[in-house]
């Protein structure tokens, strides 16, 4: 019996090739003239895997440095923050004025965040810093502003 003419139905589909279906044709590798070929010759050799190594080491070469100068200023950021609280609190700096410290249950929190921070400085775990960061940006918050 003939097929009727018209879209095909579910039972009668067959897949397409795959460079066949629409819209999905693929370019030929294959070159397609000699002017293909000049321009293959004329592109620069990519690098091998011992030049690539030596770029690579020649880059972590001009990072340590930049490590260096990132982890002076961090360390000396929050050593200055830690001085600056602790000479905020003893009262030091204040020309003669009583100095304006928190209130005793704030206090009594700070120092409980102090001594319930957890810290392995042996293992030099950038979380560490994180936690002292946070800590130091928990505690300027509980200041006085006049303080």
């Amino acid at each position: 019996m003939p097929r009727p003419a018209g879209p095909p139905t579910s039972h009668s589909r067959r897949k397409l090739p795959h460079a066949a279906a629409p819209g999905k044709r693929r370019p030929s590798k294959k070159l397609a003239g000699w002017r293909d070929v000049a321009k293959r010759s004329k592109q620069t050799p990519s690098p091998t895997r011992p030049e690539l190594a030596q770029q690579v080491a020649r880059e972590l070469a001009k990072l340590r440095p930049v490590l260096r100068n990132i982890g002076t200023t961090l360390l000396d950021r929050l050593d200055g923050e830690l001085a600056g609280l602790a000479r905020s609190l003893n009262g030091e700096g204040v020309s003669g004025d009583r100095p304006v410290l928190p209130h005793t249950p704030v206090l009594s929190t700070m120092l409980a965040d102090i001594q319930t921070l957890k810290l392995k400085p042996k293992k030099g775990r950038l979380k560490d810093l994180g936690r002292i960061e946070v800590l130091l940006e928990s505690l300027s918050g509980r200041m006085p502003p006049d303080a």
